[in-house]
């Protein structure tokens, strides 16, 4: 979820309009918006008085035209000089500010990325009785990041918010509420009393709120809603997919279409979904060497859905027979399934060096997950010897096959090879590109990217973002970078302590 809401200061200034700052979040609602003034020419006297009051050390004035320097109504965009003027009514406690100034730390914008502070700032404005900082209190409790995750508190948090009639908590808790949470019976908690104070109008609510249990893939995976998905209008089944920004005009945009474009690219929800159709046979022919073939690919790729269902299957004796027969039978998938299984530690019933053959007969059937999977396994040091030169001529292999997954994997390998100093427009644009069409694994390296400065100018914001989309698509390693992110930045404090349950 992303936001980037700024409430004004005084009560003579509204708003009628928004625009979309290009830096946003992922764990708070989707929509970020800044305010601009009502009246476009605003009169250089009224900008006088304005500075002038905020010179003098009135909060209210320092706060609005830091929003106008941040803007640019009325003033020149200086951010610089929004920053300075924000402050010095944060310095004097003012609710609205030290809420907008949690919103700039979080997002990064203008100040360095800081979840800690901004929690500070939230915290801080929520005792004021202010329903937005509240909601977006109540959000970081729900995320096990900067604080431990405490959904009661989430609840109570939204439910006053919900009270000053702020319509994103409405949303939240009816989300919770609809998900199985049961509310905390705690006779001590009394809604806060509506505000009275006029230092924050809302400008322009559109919040979209996103609930996430980061730890867990919570989503169905039944057969009946996979077939309601699949039938679902077109725009569901693209947003489940990851292909929300993807201009889908040039490519097959069936159902199956778009999940076989996705599924190339790398996206681990249509690789499992893929894997369920020919599971269960839903509109297709059953076929558990494909089956497990998707599966594995989509566990690759961060898929916790897809490893414990592979991991049941190879526990079925049925499976395995299925799976061997189909490999005596020359079939490049099962050939493929069972030497990755066996690469997994899912399975020990063949030895290392038969998984090896096994992928080698599968590449020579011009199997593209086998190029891959032996390009990998030459990367890391899997069951072979490392051997980067392999590693590329299988990778480039697949690559020539058509496979988007190949493509970023080597941007990825000449990004690391390259460092900091080399031209890198290539692979970048190629990340870009194609973590728009679904690509987890660009996502996350693209993270990557902005997170150390390497081919784009550093920003922690941005890498946040990404890294937290990957994790809500089920990519552990971009969950752990993110984890690594806000731990390398923790303060040493016990508020912000967390508590592992695993």
């Amino acid at each position: 979820m992303l936001f980037f809401i700024l409430i004004v200061s005084a009560p003579h200034i509204l708003a009628q309009d928004s625009t979309s700052s290009q830096v946003f979040r992922n764990d708070l609602p989707r929509r970020q918006h800044i305010i601009k003034a009502k009246y476009p020419s605003y009169s250089l006297i009224a900008g006088y008085v304005l500075a002038t009051d905020a010179n003098k050390g009135d909060p209210f004035a320092q706060h609005e035209l830091g929003i106008r320097y941040l803007m640019g109504s009325g003033f020149p965009k200086d951010t610089v000089k929004a920053i300075y003027w924000i402050r010095k009514a944060v310095d004097q406690n003012l609710p609205a500010a030290r809420f907008n100034y949690g919103i700039l730390l979080y997002n990064g914008i203008g100040v360095p990325w800081n979840p800690f502070e901004a929690y500070q700032n939230f915290n801080a404005a929520s005792d004021a009785a202010l329903p937005e900082s509240q909601f977006a209190l109540g959000l970081l409790y729900t995320d096990n990041l900067a604080v431990n995750r405490d959904f009661g508190k989430a609840y109570k948090l939204f439910k006053i918010s919900a009270d000053g009639k702020y319509p994103p908590a409405i949303e939240a808790i009816t989300q919770m509420l609809k998900s199985g949470f049961i509310p905390p019976n705690d006779s001590t908690f009394i809604p806060a009393a509506n505000r009275k104070d006029e230092a924050a109008q809302v400008l322009n609510p559109n919040w979209e709120l996103d609930y996430f249990d980061f730890e867990n893939e919570v989503k169905d995976t039944s057969t009946a809603f996979i077939k309601k998905l699949l039938s679902s209008k077109k725009v569901e089944l693209k947003k489940h997919l990851g292909l929300e920004k993807f201009d889908s005009t040039k490519v097959d945009t069936t159902s199956l279409g778009l999940l076989e474009f996705a599924a190339n690219n790398g996206s681990p929800e249509a690789l499992f979904l893929l894997a369920k159709k020919y599971e269960k046979g839903i509109n297709v022919k059953k076929d558990i060497a494909k089956a497990a073939s998707y599966y594995l690919q989509a566990n690759r790729l961060g898929s916790y859905k897809a490893g414990e269902t592979l991991y049941l299957l190879v526990q079925d004796y049925k499976f395995i027979e299925s799976l061997k027969t189909k490999v005596n039978l020359g079939d490049a998938e099962a050939m493929y399934s069972w030497a990755a299984i066996t690469a997994l530690g899912y399975s020990s019933q063949i030895a290392n060096q038969q998984a090896l053959d096994l992928l080698k007969k599968a590449v020579e059937k011009k199997h593209i997950p086998s190029m891959i999977e032996l390009g990998l396994l030459y990367m890391n040091g899997t069951l072979v010897e490392k051997n980067k030169e392999k590693a590329f001529s299988y990778l480039q292999m697949a690559n020539s096959f058509g496979s988007t997954e190949a493509e970023i994997r080597i941007a990825f390998a000449n990004i690391m090879d390259k460092g900091k100093e080399a031209d890198l427009s290539k692979e970048i644009t190629t990340l870009q590109k194609l973590s728009g069409e679904g690509s987890v694994f660009s996502q996350t390296v693209l993270a990557y990217c902005y997170e150390k400065g390497i081919g784009l100018k550093e920003d922690k914001a941005v890498a946040v973002k990404l890294y937290r989309g990957a994790s809500q698509r089920g990519n552990q390693s971009a969950l752990n970078s993110l984890k690594r992110m806000y731990d390398e930045l923790r303060p040493d404090d016990e508020t912000f302590k967390i508590f592992e349950t695993n």
